[in-house]
C-alpha cells in the first residue's frame, strides 16, 4: 500500500477529464466501458487479485469518472438574449456582486437567470456615487455586447474565462439614473451580511487612507481582494520578482490568518482542538469575506481537512491531503483542471511537499531542534544527533561571543538562539522559494513567458514584511486607529521598495513558447528528481544536475524563430483599435511597425490595467519564438500606435528603433527614456533616405515629405509611410496618414502600383482617396481596426473605392490576425479565424 494512495487516483481523474476535453463522448459512450469496469473491480477483490492489478482496476474506474465528470458539467448550449450583439436592451435581475469603485465607472455583476449573468458598467459624473448592495433587484436599459477576444494566436481566451464564471455579455449604460431599483430581494442573506461587511471595511480603509489611493488600493486587494483601483504599474515589480502571491489573496493569506489567530487563542489558554476548530471558521468567514476566491478556498479546504485528520488522532500526509482535495475539487468542477491559478496553487503545494520539505528536514530543521531548550543541557540524549552535534557547537560559539564582548554567557545565548531562528527561518524561506520557483518554471513560461531569478531572495523579505501588513490591516479596520493603519502603510512601502530593488537585478531577457521535446524533457526530468529524492537518494544529486542543466538550456532558447525563410512576412497583429504590424524578411531579420495601444490613453482618468505591448504584441512575438527584434518602426506619436511600444523595447531590445516626427509629449518622452534603458538607438527617417535593402528587399521612404512641419501635438499626417518590394511584389505601408499627406506622395509622382495596401488610419474616411487608390491599385488591403469601435471603422465609402478598385479586402475586427506572404511572386494570404 502506497504511503500517499490517493495520489495515483487523482492523477487518473485529471487524465480521465483531460481526454474527455479533447474528445466528444456522450453518456451512452461511457455505459458500456463502465460496467466492464465495474465488473472487473468486483473479480478483482472477490478473486483476491495482485495489489499492482486492484490499483490498475481503481485508476481506470477513476479515468472513467473523471470522463464522465467532465461530460455531466459540459455546457453544450450557451444563453442568448433576444437583442443582437451592439443592441440595447431592458434588462432586469439580481445583483450579485456588490459594485468595484474606479474613477468615473462603476461595475457590478447582473444575474438575469440561474447561470446567466451580464457584468454591467455605469459611467459616472464628477460626484456621482452608484449606491447598489448585493441582493438588490435592479432594472436598467443598457448596450449589450458579447465579450470579445484578441484574435491572435496565444493570447488569452477572456470570453472563455468569464464563461467559467456565467458571465456570458458585458452591458454598458452612460447615466447611473438609468438604473431603477425593483421591489423585494434577491440572493443569500448570509452572503448579504458577508458583502456588507465587505463594503464596511473598503469604507473604513478609505476613511483611514484619504487621499492615497495607492495605499488604499493596495491594501484593499491584499487583504479584501479588491483589484479595481489597483493600477498596473503598482504591482510590477511584484510580478517580476515572483512576489505578486504574497500581494494579491491566495492560500499564504489563510496561513497568516490562522496562525495570528491560533497564536491569540493558545496565549489564552484555549484548548488545542478547539482554537483549531475556532480557526477553521474564521478562515472560512475570511474566504468569503475577499470574495471567494479559489487559492483562498482551497487552502481553507485543506487546512479544515488538516484539523480534522488532527481531531481523529490521524498523522496528515501532505500530497494525501492535497489529493484529496484535487479528487473533490474536479469531481464538483472538471474545469478547474485547466485554471491556471488552480494549476499554479497545487503545483506549488506539490513542490514544496517533494522538493522543499526533504531540504528543510535536512539542513534547517536539525538546527531548529537544536536551539530547543537550548539551556537544558539533559536535553541534548532526546535529540538526533546531528541535532545534538549543533546543540554542542552552538554553546562553544556562545561561550566565544561571551568571552570576547564580555557580556553574561547566558545573554549570548539567548542572543544566539534568536539569530538562529531568524536564520533558519530566512534559510526556509530561500528553500521554499528556490523550488517553487524552479518548479514552477514550465507554467510560468507558458501563461507569463518570465521565469523570476531574483524572486529567491526578494521572498525572504517581502513574504514576512506582506504577512505582518495582513494582521496590522484588519487590526486597523477593526479599532480605525491610524497609528497601526501607518505602521501597516509603512511595510508595505518596506515591500514595495524592496521588491522594485530587486527588479534593478532582474534579468533582461523573456522567455519565448518552447518547443514540446523541451517542456517534456524538463518535466521528466523534475520527475526523476522527485522519485531519487523519496527512492533513490544516492541519485539525487546527478538527477538535480540534470535538471538544472535543461533549465539552462530552456533559458537560453537556442531554438530559431517560426519564420518563414525566403518569403516577406507582412501579418496584421489584431490590437483592437490600433495599429502593430510583424514584417519578416526572407532572410530571418525581424521587424514591428506600431506597438498598438489605447486611443486617447493620455485622456483617461485611470489607466487600462492592460498593456497592448506587453499582452497582445509580446504574446504574439513570444508564441512564435520570438524572443528578439532586429527593427522596430513608430510611424506616429499616437497612443493607438505608441501605447505598447515600451513594453516591446523592454522585451525584445532592437537593435534600432526608426521614427519619423515626433512632436515633445510625455508619452514620446517615457518612449525615449525606455529606449535609453535597454539601449536602443533612435533613428529618424524622411524621403531624403535613399531607398535601403534588408534581406533581399528594397526599401523607400514615402512620407512624411521634406519640410514637414509637426504640430505641438502628435498628428495622423506625421506618419512614417514605407514602401517594401520584394521580386514582383510590393507592400505600402500607410500608418495614419491622411488625404494631404496622399496627395503630397502624388505630387511627388513616385506611387505605382502594389500587392498589399495596409490602409490608412483604420479605414477612415479622411484617407484612401479615389485618387490615390487610382495611382497604387492595391490588389489585397489589410484593415487595422477595432471589433466594433466607437469610430465606425473602416468607413463604408473606403470598402467600396476598395471593392471598385477589386482589392481583396481584410480586417483584423472579422478576421483576427491577417498574414501575407510572398516569394517576389506567388501571393498568399492567411486569416486567423
Amino acid at each position: 500500500m502506497p504511503r500517499e494512495p490517493l495520489i495515483l487516483p487523482c492523477a487518473a481523474l485529471a487524465c480521465g477529464i483531460l481526454v474527455a476535453h479533447f474528445f466528444y463522448f456522450t453518456p451512452a459512450d461511457l455505459l458500456i466501458p463502465g460496467l466492464i469496469c465495474v465488473a472487473t473491480a468486483v473479480l478483482a477483490f472477490v478473486l483476491s487479485a495482485p495489489v499492482r492489478a486492484r490499483w490498475a482496476v481503481i485508476c481506470t474506474a477513476c479515468a472513467l469518472f473523471g470522463v464522465l465528470m467532465q461530460v455531466v458539467h459540459r455546457q453544450d448550449r450557451t444563453p442568448h438574449l433576444n437583442v443582437g450583439n451592439g443592441g440595447v436592451a431592458l434588462l432586469s435581475g439580481c445583483l450579485v456582486s456588490p459594485p468595484d469603485l474606479s474613477p468615473g465607472q462603476e461595475r457590478f455583476t447582473l444575474e438575469l437567470a440561474p447561470g446567466a449573468d451580464a457584468l454591467v458598467s455605469a459611467d459616472l459624473k464628477p460626484g456621482e456615487k452608484l449606491r447598489l448592495a448585493y441582493g438588490e433587484r435592479v432594472e436598467l436599459p443598457a448596450k449589450i455586447r458579447l465579450p470579445h477576444d484578441y484574435q491572435d494566436p496565444g493570447e488569452f481566451d477572456y470570453a472563455g474565462y468569464l464563461a467559467a464564471r456565467h458571465i456570458y455579455w458585458r452591458a454598458s449604460t452612460s447615466a447611473i439614473s438609468d438604473i431603477r431599483r425593483l421591489p423585494g430581494r434577491c440572493g443569500s442573506r448570509a452572503l448579504a451580511t458577508v458583502f456588507s461587511i465587505r463594503t464596511w471595511a473598503l469604507g473604513r480603509l478609505r476613511a483611514l487612507y484619504p487621499g492615497d489611493p495607492h495605499t488604499r488600493a493596495l491594501l484593499a486587494a491584499t487583504l479584501l481582494g479588491e483589484t479595481a483601483g489597483v493600477e498596473r504599474r503598482w504591482t510590477n515589480a511584484f510580478r517580476i520578482t515572483g512576489t505578486y502571491h504574497a500581494l494579491v489573496i491566495s492560500g499564504l493569506h489563510i496561513s497568516i490568518v490562522a496562525m495570528a489567530l491560533l497564536f491569540l487563542l493558545r496565549v489564552l489558554y484555549v484548548p488545542r482542538l478547539a482554537a483549531l476548530w475556532a480557526a477553521v471558521g474564521v478562515c472560512w468567514g475570511y474566504s468569503l469575506l475577499a470574495g471567494f476566491h479559489a487559492p483562498a478556498v482551497r487552502a481553507s479546504a485543506g487546512f479544515m481537512l488538516f484539523v480534522v485528520a488532527a481531531t481523529m488522532f490521524r498523522r496528515t500526509r501532505t500530497l494525501n491531503l492535497l489529493a484529496f482535495i484535487g479528487i473533490l475539487y474536479l469531481t464538483f468542477d472538471p474545469s478547474q483542471l485547466f485554471d491556471p491559478s488552480f494549476q499554479l496553487s497545487f503545483l506549488a503545494v506539490t513542490l514544496i511537499a517533494v522538493f522543499a520539505r526533504p531540504a528543510m528536514e535536512r539542513f534547517t530543521v536539525p538546527l531548529r531542534t537544536a536551539v530547543r531548550r537550548f539551556d537544558q543541557r539533559g536535553y541534548d540524549p532526546q535529540v538526533p544527533p546531528r541535532a545534538a552535534q549543533w546543540r554542542l557547537e552552538l554553546r562553544l560559539l556562545a561561550e566565544t561571543v561571551a568571552a570576547w564582548t564580555r557580556l553574561p554567557e547566558a545573554a549570548a545565548r539567548r542572543i544566539l538562539v534568536c539569530l538562529t531562528i531568524l536564520a533558519t527561518f530566512a534559510a526556509d524561506l530561500a528553500i521554499i522559494s528556490a523550488c517553487v520557483q524552479f518548479g514552477l518554471a514550465l507554467p510560468m513560461i507558458a501563461y507569463f513567458h518570465r521565469v523570476s531569478i531574483t524572486g529567491i531572495s526578494a521572498n525572504i523579505f517581502v513574504v514576512p514584511l506582506l504577512s505582518l501588513v495582513v494582521p496590522l490591516g484588519f487590526a486597523a479596520i477593526i479599532t480605525g486607529s491610524h497609528w497601526i493603519a501607518w505602521t501597516a502603510k509603512l511595510l508595505l512601502q518596506w515591500s514595495e521598495t524592496i521588491a522594485a530593488w530587486h527588479v534593478h537585478f532582474e534579468p533582461a531577457w523573456r522567455i519565448a513558447s518552447l518547443p514540446l521535446w523541451i517542456a517534456i524533457l524538463f518535466a521528466f526530468s523534475l520527475l526523476v528528481l522527485a522519485i531519487a529524492i523519496r527512492r533513490w537518494r544516492r541519485w539525487t544529486i546527478s538527477a538535480l544536475a540534470a535538471s538544472l542543466a535543461v533549465f539552462a538550456v530552456l533559458c537560453l532558447q537556442p531554438w530559431t524563430p517560426e519564420l518563414h525563410r525566403g518569403m516577406l512576412e507582412v501579418s496584421a497583429i489584431d490590437v483592437n483599435q490600433g495599429d502593430s504590424l510583424f514584417i519578416g524578411f526572407p532572410d530571418g531579420e525581424t521587424m514591428l511597425v506600431d506597438a498598438g495601444g489605447f486611443p486617447g490613453m493620455s485622456r483617461m482618468t485611470r489607466k487600462p490595467n492592460l498593456d497592448i505591448g506587453e499582452d497582445v504584441v509580446s504574446f504574439y512575438l513570444w508564441s512564435r519564438r520570438i524572443h528578439h527584434l532586429d527593427y522596430v518602426v513608430l510611424t506616429h506619436g499616437h497612443s493607438d500606435h505608441m501605447g505598447g511600444l515600451p513594453a516591446v523595447l523592454d522585451n525584445f531590445r532592437p537593435n534600432v528603433l526608426w521614427i519619423s516626427v515626433e512632436p515633445e509629449t510625455p508619452e514620446w518622452r517615457n518612449v525615449q527614456k525606455h529606449a535609453a534603458a535597454d539601449g536602443v538607438p533612435i533613428v529618424s527617417f524622411n524621403p531624403d533616405t535613399p531607398p535601403f535593402g534588408i534581406g533581399g528587399t528594397r526599401i523607400r521612404v514615402l512620407a512624411p515629405p521634406l519640410g514637414y512641419t509637426p504640430g505641438a501635438g502628435a498628428q495622423n499626417d506625421d506618419s512614417l509611410v514605407l514602401e517594401i518590394t520584394y521580386g514582383r511584389r510590393s507592400v505600402m505601408l500607410e500608418g495614419d496618414a491622411e488625404r494631404p499627406i496622399e496627395d503630397d506622395m502624388l505630387a511627388a509622382g513616385e506611387l505605382g502600383p502594389v500587392t498589399l495596401l495596409k490602409v490608412g488610419h483604420h479605414g477612415s474616411k479622411t484617407s484612401s482617396s479615389q485618387e490615390f487608390l487610382d495611382a497604387v491599385q492595391p490588389q489585397i488591403a489589410f484593415i487595422s481596426d477595432g471589433y466594433m469601435n466607437l469610430f465606425h471603422h473602416p468607413n463604408k465609402g473606403v470598402l467600396k473605392r476598395l471593392a471598385q478598385h477589386h482589392a481583396a479586402a481584410f480586417r483584423t475586427d472579422e478576421d483576427g490576425l491577417l498574414t501575407f506572404l510572398t516569394d517576389g511572386k506567388r501571393v498568399e494570404v492567411k486569416t486567423f479565424r
